[in-house]
């Protein structure tokens, strides 16, 4: 249901030809509408991390314990995907068991995800699972 919520908004509001201002604005309007459309009583859109700042997680889905970040471009996917780890290993070091996210879920366009699951080294997928508890999934939009 989350990811194809994301999949019918991206393919309503998504743009192809424009100028970086109204590309920003097509991804805050998709990101925005994904979060609306989905969110429920275990389901919570920008969930904050960290108390020491205002970053948020876009979505996290607390009766499965997933993070869900969107990269609405498929451009430049890997530096978000290390900036969105973080989040989800920060969010981890203030919650107590049982609450701790086991998975993140990073979507993308296909070309961002394609690229992104080129650059992933195995043995920081092993150590986040073993040492981490969480998993990785990369989605295309």
């Amino acid at each position: 249901m989350i990811i194809e919520s994301l999949r019918n908004i991206h393919k309503k509001y998504r743009l192809l030809e424009g100028d970086v201002s109204s590309y920003t604005k097509s991804a805050q309007r998709i990101t925005i509408e994904w979060q609306v459309a989905v969110c429920t009583d275990s389901i919570e859109a920008e969930v904050m991390f960290s108390p020491e700042n205002k970053e948020r997680i876009d979505i996290v889905n607390h009766s499965t314990n997933t993070a869900y970040e969107l990269k609405v471009s498929g451009k430049n996917t890997h530096h978000e995907f290390y900036k969105d780890l973080i989040k989800v290993l920060t969010y981890n070091e203030y919650q107590e068991k049982g609450k701790k996210l086991s998975k993140l879920v990073f979507i993308s366009e296909y070309s961002g995800i394609r690229s992104l699951s080129g650059r992933l080294d195995s043995k920081l997928i092993k150590m986040l699972s073993s040492i981490h508890n969480v998993s990785i999934e990369l989605v295309s939009i």
